[in-house]
């Protein structure tokens, strides 16, 4: 019998089902870390059977999988994109990246890879280290890369400025802690203002 026209396929339930799953699942890896999750807590939030979860997902490691996947994928589209809306300015495309990472939730890479993917099979914690290598540092490290190549900054690894860019973006979790007069935006564009103009005070010139 052919479906009526506003009827959902058993695909797409299918596929939007997975997609719902996909966002508990994060949200909840997110807030709690990896092993304190179980896969019922995720059916329960997601507000299904533990077997139809399953379904989807035969395991909880490849369920954190997919979801991290996910997330950086998520970050590798965000943040190319605010980079290349930026201009070809090394601060204005910081200041962007930035503004990115501020609107997403935290990474929390240090909990990630010392907490939830020691958890993981070798095969998988090589897929997440790449994937993260790929979505979110390899765009930071290019954006230094042409930077030195227009001759704007020197010529310091590029590797150790991505490193020192999301170290900052990683600590304002903890720098915001207990501050109200300190917003995340100001604690960025200060830390740019540090790695592009150094800490020195700047000499005033007659």
């Amino acid at each position: 019998m052919k479906l009526p026209d506003n009827s959902l396929s058993q695909k797409q339930v299918s596929h939007s089902g997975r997609l719902r799953i996909l966002d508990e699942a994060e949200r909840l890896f997110r807030t709690r870390g990896y092993n304190a999750v179980t896969m019922r807590d995720i059916a329960r939030e997601v507000g299904i059977r533990q077997a139809s979860l399953y379904y989807h997902f035969p395991s909880k490691e490849q369920l954190f999988v997919a979801v991290t996947e996910q997330m950086f994928e998520r970050h590798r589209t965000g943040l190319q994109q605010a980079i290349d809306d930026a201009g070809d300015e090394l601060r204005s495309q910081l200041h962007a990246a930035g503004g990115w990472f501020l609107s997403q939730p935290p990474i929390h890479f240090l909990s990630m890879f010392h907490n939830d993917m020691p958890s993981l099979g070798e095969d998988n914690i090589k897929r997440l280290a790449i994937c993260s290598q790929q979505c979110v540092f390899e765009p930071l490290r290019q954006t230094f890369i042409e930077a030195q190549q227009r001759g704007e900054i020197r010529h310091t690894p590029p590797e150790s400025l991505t490193g020192f860019f999301l170290s900052v973006i990683e600590s304002i979790p903890f720098v915001l802690t207990g501050s109200d007069a300190v917003s995340g935006k100001v604690v960025v564009d200060e830390m740019i203002s540090v790695l592009l103009d150094g800490l020195k005070p700047q000499v005033e010139r007659d």
